[in-house]
């Protein structure tokens, strides 16, 4: 079997167990709901007080631009529950009669999970965008800025959301547990990230330890570039996205070798 075909082999594979577990329409129903009532949220708090000009993208986001990101969390749950297939059901057994090659194992669920992860961040997307559009008065349109401003950090939006989803099937794969690993995701920007950046001294090259740090990363990615800021707006949310993709990466990779070494 060539990597070509059993990539393709692996995708369809994936696939299918996509679409047979139960949480995949709950998932997609309440990425449609969180984008909703944050939406909502937002609407409601703009028409009593300014927002300003992120207003609008912190509504569409479910105010990722500024914190935790919960249709990532979304995200990550898919990823987890993929992974965690594997070692309730022995699925990863199964998975290498059909297709017996793990890179091609690897990068099947790499490209599935973080597809599916994408198409919950455009589900949320479009859920938020129409009830900002039916909102009586329109609260957050007036001061957003032009639709091309906001397409970078929507698309970063996109990207944050497919790498908690990544992020959640590598670390259900390392701990053998899916609540764990979303646990994990959910605790980073919370309580570890903030605790590792009051441990760090008061020195220049940690503070740019801390813009790298992976929600820090996150806000960046998902924020506003400066005003009048041109291209030079884009080196911000590109080193970010850099910096998280690499984290995640490095966690992939300890869970490849996990997968390669001792599973199956």
């Amino acid at each position: 079997m060539s990597p070509a075909v059993a990539l393709a082999a692996a995708v369809r594979l994936e696939v299918a167990r996509l679409l047979t577990l139960r949480s995949t329409v709950v998932l997609l129903a309440a990425a449609a709901l969180v984008g909703a009532l944050g939406a909502a949220g937002f609407c409601a708090l703009g028409a009593r007080t300014d927002l300003g000009r992120s207003g609008l993208l912190e509504a569409l986001t479910a105010g990722s631009a500024v914190g935790l990101s919960l249709t990532g969390v979304l995200a990550a749950v898919a990823g987890a529950a993929a992974s965690a297939s594997d070692h309730r059901h022995g699925a990863a057994r199964a998975a290498l009669v059909v297709v017996p090659r793990r890179g091609a194992l690897l990068a099947a669920r790499a490209v599935v999970v973080g597809s599916w992860s994408s198409v919950l961040a455009g589900t949320s997307l479009v859920a938020a965008t129409a009830v900002v559009a039916a909102w009586p008065g329109e609260p957050l349109w007036g001061a957003s800025p032009r639709l091309a401003v906001l397409a970078v950090p929507l698309a970063g939006f996109v990207a944050l959301v497919a790498l908690h989803g990544l992020a959640g099937c590598a670390l259900a794969s390392l701990l053998r547990s899916a609540p764990l690993a979303v646990g994990l995701v959910v605790a980073w920007p919370l309580v570890l990230e903030p605790l590792l950046r009051l441990a760090l001294p008061r020195a220049s090259w940690a503070e740019a330890v801390e813009g790298l740090l992976p929600a820090a990363a996150a806000v960046r990615l998902v924020a506003l570039p400066p005003v009048a800021s041109g291209a030079a707006g884009l080196v911000g949310p590109l080193a970010a996205g850099l910096a998280l993709a690499v984290v995640v990466g490095v966690v992939a990779a300890g869970a490849a070798a996990r997968f390669v070494r001792r599973d199956a």
